[in-house]
């Protein structure tokens, strides 16, 4: 499964072309899963009703990663471990990257400091934006 970043869903509300493309396969295939904290940024950044249900609707049928007690905490102490702070990766960041990681899933991000800092094997990379 593919953990996909708010980073890359904004391109997708956005309707950036590239993003749509190579997006569309994977949620027709079922490859997609998501996280709360992905969410939540997404719906933290809606400008009226309707890109709220737009975002709700996908939030519905999407299969998750479960965030539990002692995520926030469990990923201060990830993110500390693997250096984040010095790297410039937030917690927010860090809670995503620590999911992903955890349930063997790929993350695709558009964020320049995870994908220069993630291992390569971690990331997934679309072929429609080679």
């Amino acid at each position: 499964m593919i953990l996909v970043d708010t980073s890359v869903w904004i391109e997708y509300f956005r309707q950036n072309e590239t993003i749509v493309q190579a997006i569309q396969p994977l949620l027709r295939n079922q490859e997609v899963v998501t996280l709360e904290p992905i969410f939540s940024e997404l719906l933290y950044g809606v400008r009226n009703k309707r890109e709220r249900k737009i975002v709700e609707s996908y939030w519905q049928v999407l299969p998750r990663i479960e965030y539990g007690e002692n995520s926030m905490i469990g990923a201060a102490i990830f993110a500390n471990s693997n250096d984040y702070h010095n790297l410039g990766i937030g917690l927010m960041d860090a809670i995503i990257i620590r999911s992903a990681l955890e349930g063997n899933h790929l993350l695709w991000t558009l964020d320049a400091r995870i994908n220069r800092n993630l291992d390569k094997n971690h990331i997934y990379h679309s072929r429609k934006l080679q």
